[in-house]
């Protein structure tokens, strides 16, 4: 096998369809993250922070662990996270046993309150090009690949 017939093999990789398709799905994830990064920039949070505001909003007293089955991230960044929230005044941790339970602060629920609405109206941007039945599909399909 010549080099450039090795090298076109390689390349060939690429075009396999589920390769497409992963790279066509990972490429799109990032896209909409970093538009989703960069409406949130001005209330001062990251993705990261509005997913474990919104679920701590939602489930306020959960523990941690309780916690990380709904987060859009691994639980060893749970700890993590969590300080750098407690420290800025949004969530409060409290001690129950050998666990801590996660509560929102009034800053924090004024926070994730302004950001809701943006995340909301941005994700409605973000799949304006599809129509409801498409939605339901991609939903469903998206289901399929858990």
């Amino acid at each position: 096998m010549s080099v450039d017939t090795a090298a076109a093999d390689r390349e060939g990789v690429l075009d396999q369809p589920s390769i497409r398709l992963w790279r066509r799905l990972v490429r799109v994830t990032q896209a909409k993250m970093r538009e989703v990064e960069g409406a949130l920039a001005p209330l001062g949070l990251s993705a990261t922070e509005f997913d474990l505001l919104a679920v701590v909003r939602a489930r306020e007293g959960a523990t941690q662990q309780e916690l990380a089955q709904h987060l859009l991230f691994t639980e060893a960044n749970i700890t993590y996270h969590a300080q750098r929230l407690c420290a800025r005044g949004l969530i409060r941790r409290e001690a129950s046993g050998k666990t801590k339970r996660l509560f929102l602060s009034p800053a924090g629920h004024d926070l994730i309150d302004r950001a809701l609405p943006v995340v909301v109206g941005l994700h409605e941007q973000q799949f304006a090009a599809l129509e409801a039945g498409q939605l339901r599909q991609l939903a469903a399909l998206l289901r399929l690949l858990r």
